[in-house]
């Protein structure tokens, strides 16, 4: 979302508020209060949190970090970065933007089923002012480790996404990749003609599109998320026929700050896999 805090807010707390709502009885149980500290979290701590996220005060950011029981990459996460002003006056920090990274653990899918978690998607996508955003199945990692995750799908699983395991402030307007879900809006989906471009584009078998208000749709690959398996011949011609549509629009990774490691070559591959 590329709007500071201030106009983003009240629509991030809406939507963290439904989300917590639909996904019971799972249960988001700590709140990481910013100070490297976290409490049990309650009613009371997202009272807190939500004034905190609405109103950080002068020359502060909005920000909020719920996670689960466990605190691991295959459990429940809320992360929500909101810079208050944007572009930040920092030439390394140009692309940032505020940005909403939802988790859900496998077993959510397994349980409901990819429609429900689908409806909860668009329901939740509805509350926000974006410019892109995606659903997808999703291996996380930590900064540092991609190439470690990579080794666990790169030779079977394309249809695998290696996300980082928060949120990635750095995207600008450009989009992450192709997936399941793909959310597009202003001003990717004007360069692109808009939905009547898009149909004129994308024909295949698999691929449905569902406008939506503000000018904005979603684009969905399929019934719901596939791995890819090429052992049993997986194309995912949808995702490779959308891909080469979105090819000068598409985010590409880079280090946190100036002076960290450099992502992985191997990794970048992987995320331009659907155009080779």
């Amino acid at each position: 979302m590329r709007h500071p805090n201030e106009r983003n807010a009240p629509s991030v707390v809406r939507a963290v508020e439904l989300f917590r709502e639909r996904i019971r009885p799972y249960q988001l149980a700590w709140n990481d209060t910013g100070d490297g500290q976290a409490e049990p979290f309650d009613d009371a701590s997202w009272e807190r949190t939500r004034r905190k996220t609405l109103a950080p005060g002068p020359g502060r950011s909005g920000s909020l970090m719920l996670e689960g029981k466990s605190g691991t990459v295959d459990d429940l996460l809320v992360d929500y970065r909101g810079p208050d002003v944007i572009p930040l006056p920092y030439p390394e920090r140009a692309d940032d933007v505020c940005v909403l990274y939802l988790r859900l653990p496998t077993e959510f899918l397994e349980e409901r089923g990819a429609e429900q978690v689908r409806a909860l998607a668009l329901e939740l996508a509805a509350e926000l002012p974006f410019n892109s955003g995606y659903v997808d199945f999703v291996l996380c990692s930590a900064r540092g480790d991609e190439g470690e995750a990579l080794k666990l799908i790169r030779s079977r699983y394309p249809g695998v996404h290696l996300a980082a395991s928060k949120a990635t402030m750095s995207v600008n307007t450009w989009v992450d990749g192709v997936h399941w879900m793909n959310f597009l809006g202003q001003p990717v989906l004007g360069k692109l003609g808009g939905v009547a471009g898009l149909r004129e584009c994308l024909s295949l078998p698999g691929i449905s599109l569902q406008e939506m208000s503000g000018d904005r749709v979603l684009i969905t690959l399929g019934e719901r998320p596939e791995v890819g398996d090429v052992e049993v011949g997986q194309r995912l011609q949808p995702h490779r026929a959308l891909a080469r549509l979105l090819e000068p629009y598409l985010y590409r990774r880079k280090p946190l700050f100036p002076f960290s490691p450099p992502i992985p070559e191997e990794v970048l591959r992987w995320d331009r896999r659907f155009l080779e």
